[in-house]
């Protein structure tokens, strides 16, 4: 089983020494990887949407962006929904739901005004964006877990192949999503290189 490596373990990793100065230096740039790991496995997922569709397009073009925009419509659902769960817990207040439609090039939106001090409301533009990454990762997992270890029936598993694929299809970060993203995330730089820092020091 995959353990996470301890921060004196990530330390020693760059070979830096176990003073203040290596630690606070690796505790930075831990702290840059973690809000660029979200960016990252949604480019990640945004490569397996585009080698999808130039394998449906093999078969037709039209059918290919017709598979992966409207058939796996249950992932547009998802996608949608986990901006609307994290606007709400986190305490914007949510002007617009649409979780369908077609018009320029958008399956579905929703639309949010951040409110609270400042530093909320970057939280709240980090979260709301990462939002459907976060949710399709998580899903993902423990939906591909349930499928290749729980028995089916042969249409459970059609039914079930047909989600993941639906999820991992809308789990990317719209363009607007990546603007938000930056806008707030590095309001989680102090605190994650001060959890870093005191994880090493320990």
């Amino acid at each position: 089983m995959y353990t996470i490596p301890s921060m004196h373990q990530v330390v020693s990793w760059f070979g830096w020494g176990h003073d203040a100065g290596a630690i606070a230096a690796v505790s930075g740039i831990m702290a840059v990887v973690v809000i660029l790991v979200p960016v990252i496995a949604g480019l990640a997922l945004y490569v397996v949407e585009r080698v999808q569709l130039k394998v449906l397009g093999l078969i037709n073009d039209n059918f290919a962006y017709f598979f992966v925009n409207f058939i796996t419509f249950p992932g547009t659902f998802i996608h949608e929904s986990s901006h609307l769960i994290f606007a709400v817990v986190t305490g914007a207040e949510v002007t617009e739901v649409c979780m369908f439609e077609n018009k320029e090039g958008r399956l579905g939106h929703i639309g949010y005004r951040p409110r609270g001090p400042f530093p909320i409301r970057m939280v709240q533009h980090a979260l709301i964006a990462v939002a459907p990454t976060v949710v399709g990762f998580v899903g993902g997992y423990f939906l591909l877990q349930y499928t290749l270890k729980v028995p089916h029936e042969w249409w459970g598993y059609v039914g079930l192949w047909y989600l993941f694929v639906s999820l991992v299809d809308h789990s990317t970060m719209s363009d607007a999503d990546l603007k938000n993203y930056f806008h707030g995330v590095w309001i989680f730089i102090p605190p994650l290189f001060g959890i870093f820092f005191v994880c090493g020091m320990i």
